[in-house]
């Protein structure tokens, strides 16, 4: 359910759908988040659509700061844009306030909206989506050099081979080390020292976190969006194990410390702070920037291999003049062959077929910075081993998480050590979060 607030912004909106904002009638006008990088991509594919016969100018914005409110401020003075990314629970509720256009309406006239991977996808209504901006999926980045110098196998790319979490730790205590050279596993290591910790503790609740309780079956909400379970048997053993490999296996650092050393995931690994990290493929763009030798492998499973994947939407706007030449113009976006984000390694494809044909899928992953296997440990778990983040399934979404995500807090900081102690913290978070929770989207069709 909508707030009051924005449920008087949605209905109020979408009252006068026949307004047409001023000054639009002669280009798109696109607003999007990202880095330099981003943005200069962004920028070659509106050119480029620009120079094609009959397609409208584009002016691409990047808009800093408070997105949503910028967004929502657009949307009450009936100025929203064309097109724009959207955050996931913004998206559903302007879709399902019919302020968006369904992307299923064009599926008679582009065959790449078919192509679509499902789980990019999200349904506001039975019959009515979204589409993701892009693919972007956990997976288990590595300094290969650390790997070397320690004498350490290399994580697999492979999800049969996926190391068992206890296989993971044990590789993270050889990669663990103390001014002195020492393991934590020896006698005399020094933990207030660590000169190399063999990773970080994967800690975001939607992407890292939920892949490795996925990996268990288990989950953070039931099935009809009304309960909180993070407090399950299989939930409580997950959150437990991080809660170890930080204090009692010692070999990710506190979120303490983790923030005074954090310069984000290609410096902590090119720095040598950190030996491996569970994190998102948007990274290879920064990695690849950093000039060293890193790698990726699949990430560590508890009972089944398991990644998640998240996005922003691209979301176009029903006022929009121009929505078949938006929907167009997010299809160029959308294409590895026309948008350079995917070589650059921001970005992965939507289009199932960018996975499953050879050469298509060579356009993208065929490069000098995509790890060797990276077909294999980050591409195929994209389509078989994927848990799409619960951000878009969730009603109210983001006062869901925003309970959720500081009630964990105490936990990752080692207030709760053991499990007794974690599962009691545990179902205090889910007591807190289920007042929240509003029921599901129909969200994806797998």
């Amino acid at each position: 359910m909508l707030r009051a607030g924005a449920g008087a912004l949605l209905g109020g909106a979408a009252a006068g759908c026949a307004f047409v904002p001023e000054n639009r009638a002669h280009h798109l006008e696109f607003l999007f988040w990202g880095s330099i990088y981003e943005d200069r991509g962004v920028h070659a594919v509106s050119r480029a659509f620009s120079r094609r016969p009959g397609r409208l100018p584009v002016a691409a914005q990047v808009v800093g700061g408070d997105y949503a409110t910028k967004i929502n401020t657009l949307v009450a003075a009936r100025q929203e844009p064309d097109i724009a990314y959207l955050p996931a629970g913004l998206a559903m509720r302007l879709g399902e306030g019919g302020l968006l256009v369904n992307l299923l309406d064009y599926r008679h006239k582009y065959p790449q909206i078919d192509d679509l991977l499902p789980q990019a996808l999200h349904y506001y209504t039975e019959t009515a989506a979204v589409p993701q901006t892009a693919v972007e999926v956990m997976m288990l980045w590595y300094s290969t050099r650390l790997f070397s110098k320690a004498g350490v196998p290399e994580p697999p790319v492979d999800t049969a081979s996926a190391w068992s979490w206890d296989r993971y730790l044990e590789t993270c205590d050889r990669l663990t080390f103390d001014e002195k050279g020492r393991r934590p596993s020896e006698k005399g290591f020094d933990p207030t020292q660590v000169r190399q910790f063999g990773a970080t503790a994967p800690t975001t609740v939607n992407t890292t976190l939920y892949a490795l309780l996925r990996s268990n079956g288990a989950d953070l909400f039931d099935e009809k969006g009304t309960r909180c379970i993070i407090d399950s048997d299989a939930a409580v053993e997950v959150v437990s194990q991080i809660v170890e490999m930080m204090y009692e296996h010692r070999v990710a650092p506190s979120p303490t410390l983790l923030t005074s050393m954090n310069t984000g995931t290609a410096l902590l690994l090119k720095s040598g702070r950190v030996a491996t990290t569970i994190d998102g493929y948007w990274n290879l763009l920064d990695l690849a920037n950093a000039q060293f030798p890193y790698g990726a492998g699949v990430l560590p499973k508890f009972q089944e291999p398991m990644t998640a994947q998240t996005s922003g939407i691209t979301g176009i706007f029903k006022r929009s003049q121009y929505p078949e030449q938006a929907v167009e113009f997010y299809l160029q976006m959308a294409d590895p062959r026309s948008c350079p984000l995917y070589k650059q390694g921001l970005w992965m494809p939507l289009e199932r077929s960018f996975y499953t044909d050879p050469k298509l899928l060579a356009t993208w992953t065929d490069t000098k910075i995509h790890p060797a296997g990276f077909d294999r440990s980050t591409a195929q778990p994209a389509l078989h081993n994927v848990s799409p983040d619960p951000t878009f399934r969730i009603r109210n979404s983001s006062e869901v998480f925003a309970q959720l995500t500081p009630a964990l807090d105490p936990i990752w900081l080692g207030k709760h050590r053991g499990t007794a102690s974690v599962r009691k913290a545990l179902r205090h978070a889910a007591d807190v979060t289920t007042p929240f929770l509003a029921g599901v989207y129909p969200d994806v069709k797998m």
